[in-house]
């Protein structure tokens, strides 16, 4: 048994399965780094911006700086709430699991996965996918959701998806944005 490593390390090109019984894991790295180092850049234009704008007005730099260190560091805790943390999904025989870096794991069976909603663009490209379980005799729950943006190679886990969920799957299709 390999020991497991922690999600933000483990590779994020999708394994192609052999056959549709075999496990494939698709992987997130989460906020890229050169996603991080272009956030960080603008943040130092930002603060150096509103240093040069408070000077240029004649307020104190002090004060200026602070109001800057206030603003900026606003910002950055609100990156921190909406930045997509690493996952990573595994189609197995036995159903669907999704880790999440700091959440609970979520396994589905095949059998309970009851809908899945695809959304797409006008011309096509597919932009989300959320998928439904079963809960209790005819309840219906939104397990997650996956962005194309999250994920490498969405499309190679959109076709793998379609593959393995049962046939008596809902798969519905919405076109967004028309």
């Amino acid at each position: 048994m390999q020991p497991e490593t922690p999600l933000a390390e483990q590779a994020v090109t999708p394994v192609a399965p052999a056959a549709p019984e075999a496990v494939a894991v698709y992987a997130s790295p989460g906020v890229t780094t050169n996603r991080k180092i272009g956030t960080g850049i603008f943040l130092l234009l930002l603060a150096a911006f509103t240093i040069f704008v408070a000077a240029e007005q004649g307020a104190s730099v002090v004060v200026s700086t602070i109001i800057g260190v206030l603003f900026i560091g606003g910002f950055i805790a609100y990156l921190r709430i909406v930045a997509p943390p690493p996952f990573c999904i595994t189609l197995a025989p036995d159903g669907l699991h999704r880790e999440e870096q700091g959440m609970e794991r979520i396994e589905i069976a095949w059998e309970n996965v009851v809908k899945v909603k695809e959304d797409r663009f006008p011309n096509g490209l597919p932009i989300s996918l959320a998928v439904f379980k079963r809960v209790g005799a005819k309840g219906l729950h939104r397990a997650f959701i996956v962005y194309r943006d999250d994920l490498p190679g969405f499309e190679d886990f959109l076709a793998d998806l379609k593959r393995r969920v049962p046939p008596t799957t809902r798969w519905n299709i919405d076109i967004v944005h028309e």
